[in-house]
C-alpha cells in the first residue's frame, strides 16, 4: 500500500509539472572517483594554460578529465564561434562517457547559443552542470526546457583550478553537492568571512531555487528562457554594474511582475558595484529596500554567492526552505542521484 501511494504521489507531481508547462525534474548522477569530466569554454576565450591547471587540479581530485581540441579557438572576446561552442556543449550531453561538464570559465557568450542547444537530448542524459556569472543563461534554459537540476557553482577557474586553491568555505558546498552521497542535506548559513546575513524582510517560505546573475536574468527577459520566479526561492547576485544598473535591472523585473510572488529572495553579492560618489548615487542597500522592503516575502542580504572565493554551490531545480529566524536556507531534496 505504502508503495502505491508513494508512486501515485510520484504520478501526480510529475502530472502536475506538466499541466504548469514545466519539465519534469532531471536528476544527475552524482560524481564518484573515476567518474569523467568534461571542461568546456562556452562564454569568453581561454587560454591552453587555464584549461591545463584545470585539467591538472580535476585529475589530482581522482576524475578522468576531457577536452576537445578546439577548446582554446577564439573569436575575438568569445571561446570561437557559436557553432564551435554550442557543439561543444552538445558533445558533452551526446558522450555517454562523460559525468560532469564543467566551464572552464564565463564572460560572455552562453545567450547566443541557447538557440542552438538539443533540450530533448539533454533532458534524456542529464549530467552534472556547473558554473555562475555567464553559465545563468544555460542554467536557466536547462530549467526552463530540459527539466534538469544544474548547479550555480564556481566555474573550474574560480574554484577547483583557482591558483591559490578553492575557497574552504565553497568548497564545503562544492564538492559534497555534485557528488554522489548518503551524508544529510546542506544547509546554508552566513560565510564569516563575507559577515552576517542581513535581513531585510522576515519570514519561513519553501520553493523551488532559482536564479543567478541579474544581469543574465534581465536579459532573458522577453525570451523563451526568462526567469520564472513564481513562488520560487530567487537569487540573484552580480559584479561590476553600477547602482542605477542594478537599480535598472530591479525595475525590469518588477514591471514584469517577476517580484510579486517569489517564495523568497537572497540577495547574494554584488562585488564592486557600490556607487563611486555616495552623496550622489544611492546605495545598494537603499536600492534594495526599495524594491524589497515591504516585500510579502522573506528577502535576505548578503548571502553568500557570487563573483567571490566564499561562492557557495547552490542546486537550481531543488527545494529548499529559507527561515530568517535561524538564518538558514535548507535542501529538502538530495540534488543528485
Amino acid at each position: 500500500m505504502k508503495q502505491v501511494t508513494i508512486v501515485s504521489c510520484l504520478f501526480l507531481f510529475s502530472l502536475s509539472a506538466l499541466l504548469l508547462g514545466e519539465e519534469p525534474l532531471q536528476r544527475p548522477k552524482g560524481l564518484e572517483p573515476g567518474d569523467t569530466i568534461m571542461l568546456i569554454a562556452p562564454s569568453r576565450w581561454v587560454s591552453e594554460e587555464k584549461v591545463e591547471l584545470a585539467k591538472r587540479r580535476l585529475k589530482d581530485a581522482g576524475y578522468r578529465v576531457v577536452v576537445q581540441e578546439n577548446i582554446t579557438d577564439r573569436d575575438k572576446y568569445l571561446a570561437g564561434d557559436d557553432q564551435r561552442r554550442a557543439a561543444e556543449l552538445m558533445a558533452a550531453f551526446q558522450n555517454p562517457e562523460v559525468d560532469a561538464v564543467f566551464p572552464v570559465s564565463g564572460g560572455y557568450g552562453t545567450t547566443r547559443l541557447l538557440d542552438r542547444l538539443d533540450f530533448e537530448l539533454i533532458r534524456k542524459n542529464p549530467k552534472v552542470v556547473i558554473g555562475y556569472s555567464d553559465i545563468t543563461a544555460i542554467h536557466l534554459a536547462l530549467q526552463a526546457h530540459a527539466g534538469l537540476v544544474s548547479f550555480h557553482s564556481p566555474n573550474a577557474e574560480s574554484g577547483p583550478s583557482r591558483p591559490e586553491g578553492m575557497n574552504p568555505f565553497a568548497a564545503s558546498y562544492f564538492w559534497p553537492l555534485i557528488q554522489r552521497s548518503d551524508d544529510p542535506l546542506k544547509v546554508y548559513r552566513a560565510s564569516p568571512e563575507l559577515g552576517p546575513l542581513k535581513i531585510l524582510r522576515e519570514g519561513k517560505a519553501e520553493g523551488v531555487l532559482t536564479g543567478g546573475n541579474l544581469t543574465l536574468i534581465s536579459t532573458l527577459m522577453g525570451t523563451p528562457y526568462e526567469l520564472e520566479t513564481d513562488q520560487r526561492v530567487v537569487v540573484i547576485e552580480d559584479v561590476t554594474e553600477a547602482p542605477y544598473r542594478i537599480d535598472r535591472y530591479l525595475s525590469q523585473l518588477k514591471l514584469a511582475g517577476k517580484l510579486e510572488r517569489p517564495a523568497a529572495v537572497l540577495l547574494g553579492q554584488f562585488t564592486d558595484c557600490d556607487p563611486e560618489d555616495p552623496a550622489a548615487e544611492k546605495s545598494l542597500e537603499e536600492i534594495f529596500t526599495e524594491y524589497f522592503g515591504d516585500a510579502p516575502y522573506p528577502v535576505v542580504m548578503n548571502f553568500p554567492v557570487g563573483h567571490v572565493p566564499q561562492n557557495a554551490a547552490m542546486p537550481l531545480g531543488c527545494r529548499v526552505e529559507v527561515d530568517t529566524a535561524t538564518g538558514t536556507v535548507r535542501l529538502l531534496e538530495r540534488p543528485t542521484r
